[in-house]
Formats: C-alpha cells, structure tokens, sequence
C-alpha cells in the first residue's frame, strides 16, 4: 500500500469579508508546524477546475471554507463521505466549482479516498477585506480542526461525526 498524500486546500475570496476564511485559515496552517512537510497546502481561492493539476495523486483531501448551512454565525461545520457530495452549490460560492472539481477527479480515476469539508457559517459575505467577529472568534478553532484532521488521517482514526456538522469544537493542535 502507498503512503497516504494528504492536501489541504483553502477556498474562498480574500476580497469577501467572511468568504476569506478558508484561505485565512491556509495561511495560518502555513506558519503552524504541525501538517508538516508530507502536507501539500493549496491556496484554492476560487480556482474550481484548475485545481485538478495540482490535486492529482491527492489521497485524502481536506477543504477549508465559508458554508451558509443556516447555522449561526461562527459555526464550525464538518462533512465528509456522503455528505461532502450532497452539499448543494447554493451553501458556499465555490463548492459548484469543487464540486466540478471531484466529478472531474472521479472522471480521471484520482478521486481522493477521502474528502473532508471543513467550514465556517458567514455572517457577512460582501465587499471587505476583514472577518466578522464571530467568523473572526473561530478561525483558530477552524485551524486546530484541519490539524486534526490531519492528525487523524495519519493515525488512521476516523471518529464518527455528527451527519450535520458540529460547532463548538474543541480539538488537541498537537503535532504527532
């Protein structure tokens, strides 16, 4: 069996308050020690389809970004397996985009094993270049659970999570 390559990749438009946060969160995961130099870090932006080069050989994806699940602001949320490809393109301007993206990785035959949506409820998605408060309160909290992830990914544990998502996490940002 070959090593797991595991990217995270930060969705979102720095030019749209709230939308920045999952590439806010890829820079800070940048300066943070833990993912380590066996982690690709991928500034997505709003790239949708383009990031399919940079993706290939991906074994376990992890995405960061803004989801509008209704919830309230500042909510960290987390989807994976089935519930990453029922997340309809209306919840975040960009997971149309990664969407296209996964069928067209599916298409190729380099869909990752596993794909993680982590994301933040917006409060404000509009022209600005800062975060809310709230969005703003659970940037580290959104950090510490993409080194989780990770951490998790490396370990092999894969803890059940709610179908819906949760808030309030409070994860260990320990390095393995």
């Amino acid at each position: 069996m070959s090593a797991a390559k595991i990217a995270v990749v930060g969705l979102g438009n720095l030019m749209r308050a709230d939308d920045a946060v999952g590439m806010l969160a890829i820079e800070r995961l940048r300066a943070d020690p833990c993912p380590g130099p066996d982690v690709s870090i991928v500034e997505g932006g709003t790239l949708g389809l383009d990031l399919l080069y940079p993706l290939d050989g991906v074994t376990h994806l992890l995405a960061l970004d803004a989801i509008d699940d209704g919830a309230s602001p500042g909510t960290l949320l987390k989807f994976e397996g089935d519930d990453v490809s029922r997340l309809p393109a209306a919840k975040s301007v960009h997971l149309l985009g990664f969407a296209d993206l996964l069928a067209a990785m599916r298409l190729t035959g380099s869909i990752p094993s596993e794909v993680v949506v982590l994301g933040v409820q917006p409060e404000v998605i509009a022209w600005g270049t800062a975060l809310s408060a709230r969005v703003e309160a659970t940037l580290p909290h959104l950090v510490d659970a993409a080194v989780a992830q990770i951490n998790d990914w490396r370990r092999g544990i894969h803890p059940p999570v709610p179908r819906s998502g949760w808030c309030g996490l409070v994860s260990e940002n320990s390095c393995p």
